[in-house]
């Protein structure tokens, strides 16, 4: 069988993940499963893995004697096997290159793409893609990392240096960074209304240095966190999915 080079990319990724015993695809998310609303009843996640979330969440729903029917997408073959398991259906797909035409349009109720967009090569059309399977006044969850966090901005200024890891906000197999700002843009330029914009780390989980200097200079905000999760809410129109993100040019020379 002929392996594209994407996906003989992301097999290797989840290798070197497991070789680091750091393979976050195989544990739920506490920030996405917290953000699910309680009446959703149909929930597609792009990029499930083995399915820990949407398995936590079909779990956490029979205990508490109700039913929610969970859908995933992924490109990794291994993981799809794992999410079969407890999934109601897996997808084996390239969700930028594949569609997933089981379902009629607006079916699910919440769309969760966590820490996916940015492996995109077109992020902005990827998502409005997808959006068509949510219903009017569904919700999308969305993460990406934050590529203004001052760990990274420190190496680029200071050591001249951009070189790509095999996990973190410089995942070898990112292809896009967004900032606060240019995600809040292609949210709302794909007619999604922001509901909830949580940052990470939680000030909770902040060190306590940390939150002080945030306390003392608001502006420093931006730069201290790793990753932002959004809750977005779908409008009523459904916009094409040819979309170029650029109203003005910038040059640096």
């Amino acid at each position: 069988m002929i392996v594209s080079a994407k996906s003989a990319m992301y097999i290797k990724h989840a290798q070197l993940m497991q070789a680091r015993c750091q393979n976050y695809f195989d544990i739920p998310s506490n920030e996405v499963l917290s953000l699910i609303p309680k009446d959703a009843k149909r929930v597609l996640e792009i990029g499930c893995g083995t399915g820990a979330t949407l398995g936590a969440l079909k779990a956490q729903r029979l205990a508490e004697g109700s039913t929610c029917e969970v859908v995933g997408v992924d490109i990794d073959a291994d993981s799809v096997v794992q999410a079969r398991e407890h999934l109601d259906a897996v997808y084996l797909m390239d969700a930028e290159e594949g569609e997933l035409t089981d379902y009629p349009k607006g079916y699910f109720d919440v769309l969760i793409m966590h820490f996916v967009l940015e492996h995109f090569v077109n992020p902005w059309a990827t998502l409005r893609q997808w959006l068509l399977l949510l219903r009017r006044n569904g919700y999308a969850i969305i993460s990406v990392p934050n590529i203004a966090n001052y760990r990274f901005l420190e190496r680029l200024v200071f050591h001249d240096e951009f070189t790509h890891e095999p996990f973190g906000v410089l995942d070898w197999t990112h292809l896009r960074y967004f900032t606060k700002r240019s995600l809040n843009k292609l949210l709302t330029d794909a007619n999604l209304t922001i509901t909830t914009f949580n940052e990470l780390p939680s000030r909770e989980q902040m060190r306590k240095r940390i939150r002080y200097s945030i306390y003392l200079f608001p502006f420093l905000r931006r730069f201290i966190y790793f990753a932002y999760i959004v809750v977005a809410q779908k409008g009523e129109l459904s916009l094409p999915t040819e979309y170029v993100p650029f109203e003005e040019m910038y040059t640096l020379l």
